[in-house]
């Protein structure tokens, strides 16, 4: 997933496996924003989680509901 910093305006993607723990740990702890620190200027961004989801392959997103 491709983000982009609001403050530098630095943009790096955000890999898989970040996107699934993210995403199942905002599940469990009911957050609508996962906190990501830009690579360029250390700041945190939030990025929704509804947004990282559609990212998210299916195979995994079932493994991860069928394991809790």
């Amino acid at each position: 997933m491709h983000v982009r910093c609001t403050f530098c305006r630095h943009s790096f993607n955000l890999s898989r496996d970040f996107m699934v723990e993210a995403v199942s740990e905002a599940k469990e702890k009911r957050m609508k924003y996962v906190q990501v620190e830009c690579l360029n200027c250390r700041k945190q961004i939030k990025v929704s989680a509804a947004q990282m989801k559609r990212y998210v392959p299916e195979s995994k997103k079932l493994a991860d509901e069928e394991a809790s």
